[in-house]
């Protein structure tokens, strides 16, 4: 009696993937699919300024931009508990509810007031929360607090 034998499948991993790691972008649990000629990227980055750069690259490897899909979602910083002082020279500290001081106000943190890191969206914009608030505040006006 002969017994069937079994194929094995190997992992074909998309050469896109293997861009975007040799690039050294700090994005976890990565995954690019590929799907009639468009790619959607999925993961998690550490910050909006990395998950925004995937685009960029694969538009540099020659995809149009309309088929790349960036679902890239950004690290939820909440659990590190890492805290900043509102540092503003005379004023309260305005809460938005984008990056940009273009997008509406949510609210405002006191000058000196101790507000929570929940995202780093970019360099410039940081969304950071109390009990109260949360939305995009300026870097310029918070001082990372040394934890003890």
């Amino acid at each position: 009696m002969f017994k069937k034998k079994v194929e094995e499948k190997a992992e074909v991993i998309n050469p896109l993937y293997g861009y975007l790691k040799e690039v050294g972008l700090s994005i976890e649990n990565l995954q690019v699919v590929e799907n009639n000629g468009s790619v959607t990227v999925t993961g998690i980055a550490e910050d909006g300024e990395s998950a925004s750069k995937v685009s960029d690259l694969l538009a540099a490897k020659g995809i149009a931009a309309t088929h790349i899909h960036n679902n890239i979602s950004i690290a939820d910083l909440s659990s590190l508990n890492l805290k900043y002082k509102v540092a503003t020279n005379l004023s309260n500290l305005n809460c938005r509810k984008g990056p940009s001081t273009d997008n509406e106000i949510v609210g405002k943190f006191p000058k000196g007031s101790i507000v929570t890191l929940t995202q780093k969206y970019n360099a410039t914009w940081h969304v950071v929360k109390n009990d109260e608030i949360e939305g995009f505040c300026h870097t310029d006006y918070l001082e990372e607090v040394a934890s003890t």
